[in-house]
């Protein structure tokens, strides 16, 4: 395990090659403002909330190599359209293990794939997205709320490349109407 570990990318961008990108399907599932821990309520605040997905599976059998997943670099990019290539409003996996216990799934750790290998997932993330738009816009369904990857180098969200090698699909209908709820266990995970 430890020779895959240290032999694998980290999904970093010059390293994958595109044209055997690896795969991450998820389902968009709503967004919430607060859920309940074992220590109390955990609120996004005032005009935002909490977008949560839920990852299918991670699939790397077109791969060339081994990669490893990390959660951490999944975002949302709710930057207004003529800068949207830019890094100004990327909002990243919260990586608070307490919001997938809260629900009922277990949190997503690192995952090393080999070169071949597939994995089901089946958990939830969940980002903390602004509600309104920064300009006096109403709605949060008006930003884009796909997932993207950070893959390039160094910290999460310097980088510019993003979805480098990384292919995703969408498992939920498309286009979704984001359902805002007050609270987190009041969304359909199916």
């Amino acid at each position: 395990m430890q020779l895959l570990a240290a032999g694998a990318v980290v999904l970093s961008g010059c390293s994958r090659n595109s044209s055997h990108p690896f795969h991450i399907s998820y389902h968009p599932v709503g967004i919430c403002r607060a859920y309940e821990t074992p220590d109390g309520r955990i609120s996004a605040g005032t005009s935002k909330g909490f977008a949560v997905f839920k990852i299918g599976s991670v699939d790397n059998t077109e791969g060339d190599d081994g990669v490893i997943f990390a959660v951490e670099r999944l975002f949302v990019n709710q930057s207004p359209p003529r800068i949207v290539a830019g890094s100004l409003n990327r909002h990243f996996v919260h990586a608070d293990p307490r919001f997938a216990r809260a629900l009922g799934f277990l949190p997503i750790p690192e995952i090393p794939l080999a070169k071949g290998e597939r994995r089901d997932v089946n958990s939830i993330v969940f980002i903390p997205v602004n509600l309104t738009d920064p300009a006096g816009g109403a709605s949060a369904n008006q930003l884009s709320l796909e997932l993207a990857y950070d893959t390039g180098y160094g910290d999460k969200g310097d980088q510019e490349n993003v979805n480098k090698g990384v292919s995703f699909t969408i498992t939920g209908p498309a286009g979704p109407k984001w359902e805002v709820v007050e609270n987190c266990a009041e969304l359909t995970f199916e």
